[in-house]
């Protein structure tokens, strides 16, 4: 899929990461072959606290696994998001059982605490976009360590701790009403929205949203990074003429009746379902930020206390893989691996937003730890500029 791609029928990928609408009903999203029983993790070959491990060698560790109870996931994915790989993980591992329970972005975290706290069972797997809570559970020794064997087919900033993978990197991207907005008026930079909202607050004041910091960890590490990368004044120039949203669903539907005429830093992966099942591209139009991109990276690691630890290991040596991550693709999410050639999948790939951008506008959102130490302060700044005693 290109950038500018105005949501040609069939063009624009499905999935969604509902960040800020958490559905906590559990899901049996793949039941196929035996139950099993619980296996122990020694004997396997992982070692202790801070070591990496190697997993056995693919026929032990699958032989391993059927020992398993099988795969339970956490993660701010979606069904549409998750389906096609977990399609392909059924046809490569037919008896492989995997469940998923959907949460928010940092409630994977609480409840794997929760539960494992106290000696039930939790995730073995752990997928979500919160590189502050990442951070924490590091700290807290909450990832095994893993070594994928494919692990230098990989960029180097995509395996940013130990154990710690990128699933997917998604882009947040400009979205807007093409009915309200002539071709003249679609803005295409941060710089151009905050020159267009000057120029006709008609069109714009208080007609812009995005997500709001305050209101959960996937918004505030967005926001802290861009503020970070390109400075409070690109953030402040479209402050006043914004209102603030916690869901990304929420706004793209609020662009779409025309309550508001632009989102920036839309989600890629909400936005993209939504213009392709929903056939909204009669409506809205999109392309990347070109004076700055961010790109999220969505976490992918083990648990330390997981109990089906050469399950898991299987599971997620096949979704860093140039399969898995095509399928992975087909659900909606951006692919990074540089072995995924465009014509392979539905979606834009990072390679060619790099291409399309230049390296200097791709905001690659990282885990530095001073985002943690920095967040009252920053919070405190962002609620003065965006709101201002307003409600």
């Amino acid at each position: 899929m290109k950038a500018n791609n105005e949501g040609k029928n069939g063009t624009a990928p499905e999935g969604l990461v509902q960040e800020a609408m958490p559905d906590v009903t559990r899901r049996r999203l793949l039941t196929a072959g035996m139950v099993g029983v619980a296996g122990t993790v020694s004997g396997f070959g992982w070692v202790g606290t801070g070591t990496a491990f190697a997993a056995p060698a693919a026929p032990d560790l699958e032989t391993k696994a059927r020992s398993e109870q099988g795969v339970l996931i956490y993660s701010n994915l979606s069904n549409a998001n998750m389906a096609p790989f977990l399609a392909g993980l059924r046809a490569k591992y037919p008896w492989l059982k995997v469940d998923a329970l959907h949460l928010g972005p940092a409630e994977v975290f609480e409840r794997y605490y929760s539960e494992s706290s106290v000696g039930r069972r939790s995730a073995d797997l752990i997928i979500t976009a919160a590189p502050d809570a990442w951070l924490r559970f590091h700290e807290k020794d909450g990832i095994e360590p893993y070594n994928v064997p494919d692990a230098g087919a990989l960029p180097a900033w995509s395996k940013p701790l130990p154990g710690l993978y990128t699933f997917s990197t998604d882009p947040l991207v400009m979205v807007y009403n093409k009915l309200l907005l002539p071709p003249d008026k679609r803005p295409q930079s941060m710089a151009d929205l905050a020159r267009l909202s000057q120029q006709f607050p008609g069109l714009f004041n208080r007609k812009i949203t995005t997500y709001d910091a305050a209101k959960h960890a996937f918004a505030y590490v967005l926001q802290w990074t861009y503020a970070r990368e390109r400075g409070w004044p690109a953030l402040e120039g479209v402050a006043r003429a914004t209102r603030l949203e916690s869901s990304g669903a929420t706004m793209i539907e609020k662009v779409t009746t025309g309550e508001y005429s632009v989102v920036y830093f839309a989600s890629g992966a909400t936005f993209f379902e939504r213009l392709r099942q929903e056939k909204r591209g009669d409506i809205l139009g999109w392309n990347l930020i070109k004076d700055g991109t961010p790109l999220m990276p969505r976490g992918m690691a083990i648990t330390r206390r997981s109990q089906s630890k050469a399950s898991a290991s299987l599971v997620m040596n096949w979704l860093l893989s140039h399969d898995g991550q095509v399928s992975i693709a087909n659900g909606g999410l951006v692919p990074y691996r540089s072995d995924v050639k465009p014509n392979e999948v539905p979606v834009i790939t990072y390679a060619q937003i790099v291409e399309q951008l230049g390296a200097k506008n791709v905001i690659q959102i990282g885990y530095p730890p001073e985002m943690l130490r920095e967040q009252p302060a920053f919070i405190a700044k962002w609620q003065a500029t965006f709101t201002g005693g307003r409600k």
